[in-house]
C-alpha cells in the first residue's frame, strides 16, 4: 500500500498536471480569424453566464475550461465592455477581463455649452436618454446629495472630456462631472475673492457664464467681467442678451424687441440684479474673470462683429459704437 504521504504526493501532482494542462490547452486560440466583436459583461454576471456568452460566440472552446482558468485571477472578472479578436486564446480573454482593459469612450463637454446641448451630447454617447439627463439634472434629491447649490446643474458640469466605460454607474458619472467644477472653489484663494467680493459659488458661475456667452476673447473676458460688476454697484440692470436668449430658450435665433420686455428668471434688461443662475458651463478662465474684473470703470460693450468688443463708460459714446458697427454689419 502507498504511504499517506505518497497518495498527497501523487494528488498534487495530478492537480498540478492538470492545470498545466489546463493552462496549455487556454493558450490556443479557438480560431484564426482575427475579427474583432465587443462583449459587454454586466455588474453581478458569474463566471459561468459569461463562460456562456463567449461559448455561444465561438471565442472558448469551452465553459469548463474558461471557468478553470480563471482561477489565475481569483475567479474575479471585471464588468464593462470588452473588445475582443475571434483569434484571442482562452487565456488572452482571460488576462484582459482580469485587468479591466476595457473599451473607453470619451464624452466632450464643451465651454458655453448649456444644459440642453450638453443633454443632446450626452443622449449620442448612450449613458442615457437626454430625458433621462435633464430629469437628473433637475432632481433636488440628487442635487443636494452631490452638494450643488442650485436646482438645477445648468453651470456645473465642467467643460473637459470625460472617459468612462459602458459599465459607468451614470449618476456616479455625473456627479464627477459637476464635482469637478466644485472642487474649483476649495482653493483658499478664491474662497477670499468671493467673500471679499460678496460673491458665494452659485453667483460667481451665474456671472462667469454670462461672461463666457458674451466674449469668446480670453483677453477681454476681465473687461466683460468689469462692466458687469460696475452696473451692479451703480444699480443698473445688467442688460445681457445671452441670459434674455436663455430664459426664452430661443437658442440659434435672433433676439427680439419683444423678448427684452418677456419677464422671465433669466431676463437681465427688465430685472435689476443677478438672473435665476448659470446659462451655460463656463471656462475656468470665465470663472477667474468674474471673480477678478478688470480695473476699468466701463460700464457698456458691444460686438465688432469680429468675436470681439469695443468697451464705453458712458451712453453717448456707446451709442456711437453700437452705431458704427451696426452700419458696418449691414454693408458686409
Amino acid at each position: 500500500m502507498l504511504a499517506t504521504r505518497d497518495k498527497k504526493t501523487i494528488v498534487i501532482a495530478f492537480i498540478i498536471f492538470m492545470f498545466s494542462q489546463t493552462l496549455i490547452f487556454a493558450s490556443i486560440p479557438r480560431d484564426s480569424d482575427p475579427s474583432k466583436l465587443s462583449i459587454v459583461i454586466r455588474q453581478g454576471t458569474g463566471l459561468g453566464e459569461i463562460g456562456d456568452v463567449l461559448k455561444k460566440e465561438g471565442l472558448i472552446y469551452s465553459k469548463t475550461l474558461f471557468m478553470a482558468g480563471s482561477l489565475v485571477y481569483g475567479g474575479r472578472l471585471i464588468a464593462g465592455e470588452y473588445e475582443l479578436r475571434r483569434d484571442m486564446s482562452t487565456i488572452e480573454i482571460l488576462m484582459k477581463m482580469g485587468q479591466g482593459k476595457r473599451k473607453i469612450y470619451a464624452l466632450k463637454i464643451i465651454e458655453g455649452h448649456n444644459i440642453y446641448t450638453i443633454a443632446d451630447t450626452i443622449d449620442r454617447s448612450g449613458i442615457m436618454t437626454r430625458q433621462e439627463f435633464l430629469d437628473l439634472a433637475t432632481d433636488k434629491t440628487y442635487l443636494q446629495r452631490i452638494g450643488v447649490p442650485s436646482d438645477s446643474l445648468e453651470g456645473y458640469l465642467f467643460a473637459d472630456t470625460y472617459f468612462y466605460s459602458k459599465e459607468i454607474d451614470r449618476e456616479t458619472f455625473i456627479e464627477r462631472i459637476a464635482r469637478r467644477t466644485l472642487r474649483l472653489f476649495d482653493d483658499n484663494n478664491i474662497k477670499e475673492k468671493m467673500a471679499s467680493g460678496g460673491m458665494d459659488i452659485h453667483k460667481t458661475l451665474t456671472l462667469a457664464s454670462m461672461i463666457e456667452k458674451e466674449s469668446r476673447a480670453s483677453e477681454e473676458k476681465p473687461l466683460v467681467s468689469a462692466v458687469f460688476h460696475n452696473r451692479v454697484r451703480k444699480g443698473m440692470s445688467f442688460d445681457c442678451d445671452p441670459t434674455v436668449i436663455y430664459g426664452t430658450k430661443g437658442f440659434g435665433a435672433p433676439i427680439r424687441k419683444i423678448d427684452l420686455v418677456t419677464p422671465t428668471p433669466y431676463n437681465t434688461y427688465a430685472s435689476k440684479g443677478y438672473p435665476k443662475g448659470p446659462i451655460c458651463s463656463p471656462g475656468k478662465i470665465s470663472i477667474m474673470a468674474a471673480l477678478n474684473p478688470a480695473p476699468v470703470d466701463y460700464l457698456y460693450f458691444v460686438s465688432k462683429n469680429d468675436g470681439t468688443h469695443v468697451f464705453s463708460r458712458d451712453m453717448a459714446e456707446h451709442n456711437r459704437y453700437v452705431n458704427m458697427y451696426q452700419r458696418i454689419r449691414t454693408t458686409q
